[in-house]
């Protein structure tokens, strides 16, 4: 384990091997259960979003657990080689969504397909190093926004899944449990400390069975054994404005999915290689777009809420998350799972994603401390783009209606938004010029 991921206290480094048979056994399952979170994120936004029921939204979810397990697996064995989940993104699932709203239920299947075509453009980019340009202006203060930023956003997410029920029970059982989270990480002893989100999504799951507030119409409704589809959807040539839609939804995606890499490697106190970085932008493109779009399932990506994950859980070895990802693999071929993971109670991925975000804001703080100088001109950078992004993300829906989509696309997603405003102020309004050095020659 390097020094680095000893400063961290990381009971596993990306490199290290199991050392015993229980550690496999208890760290991959708890990748497991954590997987289940993406799974109610395809089901969530684009499921629900599209109307999907019966035996169309029980293909599409056994499709999305597929997906999910295919994307975190050849991304951690062919392409960045980290532990981090990849799941849902949610910037091209909420353009789809958007499209079902412009153009009705054919418009917004027509996406996968569009999204097939934005995938191959995005790995050619990624492929030739393109994307990564922006490498030249990722610098920590951009870091650092864009994780505060993704905290800040999983938080709101939180605090609306644990209080989807009011202030019942059901609210004050998720609380609770976040709290669990955070303590067991920070207070626990032994294996307990890197445990607590197995432990939260366990006692979850128990709390809300017994409390009666689990959705087994859901898993009945659920086929037993299901065999995924290609091209669920036809194959239909999508109209051009769509795909120059998605070819742009997808370059947002890459620049997000390259951020959270780096931020994750930040984390670390590592940095991949330019020619990693190439390749997990080009299996990006290939099987988390393209291949995606053919089972018809929204674009995966892997999430910023890794870097939570990785300091609640202390494990950062590559090896349980292929195993867990080879599970979920087989898993999605039953239905009745995958009806378990998409019912996961609110509350209990709120209290998930509460435990996650606290840990999120502090690290983007940390990563500003890189900075030599962290000024006036810093402070108002960060403050300027973090609550413009964030307030414009919460305004109404009214006031998109009379943007571009593309438009519209762009500043309701608080990340991307952070992202472009801080390299923008940063790189052009506020940049700060570098002396030129005196002459040594004098007259």
């Amino acid at each position: 384990m390097s020094e680095s991921n000893n400063q961290l206290n990381l009971l596993y480094g990306p490199d290290d091997k199991p050392r015993s048979l229980r550690d496999t056994i208890v760290y991959s399952i708890q990748w497991v259960l954590i997987m289940f979170y993406p799974v109610v994120w395809g089901y969530a936004i684009v499921g629900r979003g599209l109307g999907f029921s019966g035996d169309v939204l029980a293909g599409y979810m056994a499709r999305v657990v597929l997906v999910i397990g295919l994307s975190t697996l050849l991304q951690a064995v062919m392409g960045h080689g980290l532990s981090m989940i990849s799941g849902p993104n949610i910037i091209p699932s909420l353009a789809i969504v958007a499209a079902f709203a412009v153009g009705g239920e054919e418009y917004a299947l027509q996406s996968f397909n569009a999204y097939i075509i934005a995938g191959i453009i995005v790995a050619i980019l990624g492929g030739l190093g393109i994307i990564s340009i922006i490498g030249r202006v990722w610098t920590p203060l951009v870091l650092g926004s864009m994780v505060m930023m993704v905290g800040l956003t999983t938080s709101f997410t939180g605090m609306e899944l644990i209080a989807s029920y009011n202030t019942s029970w059901p609210y004050y059982a998720g609380i609770f449990l976040a709290l669990l989270c955070g303590y067991l990480s920070i207070k626990g002893k032994g294996i307990l400390a890197n445990i607590p989100v197995l432990i939260t999504i366990l006692l979850g799951y128990t709390v809300f069975m017994v409390g009666g507030k689990f959705d087994w119409e859901l898993v009945r409704a659920m086929p037993t054994f299901a065999l995924p589809k290609l091209f669920p959807y036809g194959l239909d040539v999508p109209p051009l404005d769509l795909i120059i839609t998605m070819v742009i939804v997808n370059i947002f995606s890459a620049i997000n999915v390259y951020g959270n890499v780096q931020g994750y490697t930040g984390i670390l106190g590592e940095k991949l290689p330019t020619s990693t970085e190439k390749r997990y932008l080009s299996v990006f493109g290939l099987v988390e777009g393209v291949l995606a779009s053919i089972f018809g399932v929204p674009s995966n990506a892997p999430y910023g809420e890794n870097l939570g994950l990785l300091l609640l859980t202390k494990v950062a070895s590559r090896t349980f998350i292929i195993i867990a990802s080879l599970i979920f693999i087989v898993l999605s071929f039953f239905g009745k799972i995958g009806g378990i993971m998409a019912a996961m109670p609110e509350p209990v991925a709120g209290a998930v994603l509460l435990g996650v975000a606290s840990t999120l804001i502090g690290i983007g703080a940390d990563s500003m401390k890189q900075l030599k100088k962290f000024g006036t001109r810093e402070i108002f950078i960060v403050g300027f783009s973090v609550f413009f992004a964030q307030g414009t993300a919460m305004l109404p829906a009214g006031f998109y209606d009379g943007l571009p989509r593309l438009v519209g696309t762009l500043l309701g997603n608080s990340v991307i938004l952070v992202i472009i405003l801080v390299i923008i102020m940063e790189q052009i309004i506020f940049r700060e010029r570098i002396p030129e050095k005196e002459s040594s020659i004098t007259s």
